[in-house]
């Protein structure tokens, strides 16, 4: 199973700017964590700069930028895995579908602590690779490259609403109710 990149990814066809979001999966240091970050950074940087973001708004956007990156990533990750490997580093299209599942959720973005925790357990997520994703992540299928990240989404949500539940008993717990 080939995971590294066979040869120097060039940005010459549809299918390798979509697998690479644009070029941003050539980064040469973490190049899923800095996807992440870019397909993450709508929802803090517009209210820091004073654009007022309707939360309804954010949540549409993030559905369909989901499915959106998903129907691409299914489409481009086998078009470039004859050339580049089953699935390379600057593959990142999995990470930008992984992180937009994520963000549908609005308290996922509701302050820069809840915003940090999404993108860092969501990473987390997808660089240990917990069983079943472990298990996803030994295929060489396009299928179980979009689907490791997609799973990791749905573990770091999980875990989101463990945190938040967690949030709401200990604060309602202080409140002395």
């Amino acid at each position: 199973m080939a995971h590294d990149v066979l040869v120097r990814p060039r940005l010459d066809s549809a299918a390798s700017l979509i697998a690479t979001v644009g070029g941003v999966g050539l980064l040469p240091i973490a190049p899923g964590t800095w996807c992440s970050f870019v397909v993450a950074a709508p929802v803090v940087v517009f209210p820091w700069l004073g654009v007022h973001i309707d939360p309804d708004v954010v949540r549409t956007v993030y559905m369909l930028l989901t499915v959106v990156f998903t129907t691409l990533g299914f489409w481009a990750v086998p078009r470039i895995q004859g050339e580049w490997g089953s699935d390379p580093k600057c593959v990142v299209i999995d990470e930008a579908a992984g992180m937009s599942m994520i963000l549908v959720l609005p308290f996922a973005y509701h302050t820069a602590w809840w915003w940090l925790a999404s993108v860092l357990l969501f990473r987390v997520f997808d660089v240990q690779k917990p069983w079943p994703l472990s298990s996803i992540n030994r295929r060489t299928e396009a299928w179980a490259v979009m689907l490791d990240d997609v799973l990791a989404a749905g573990f770091t949500i999980v875990a989101l609403y463990l945190m938040l539940l967690a949030v709401q008993v200990l604060v309602v717990g202080s409140a002395g109710l």
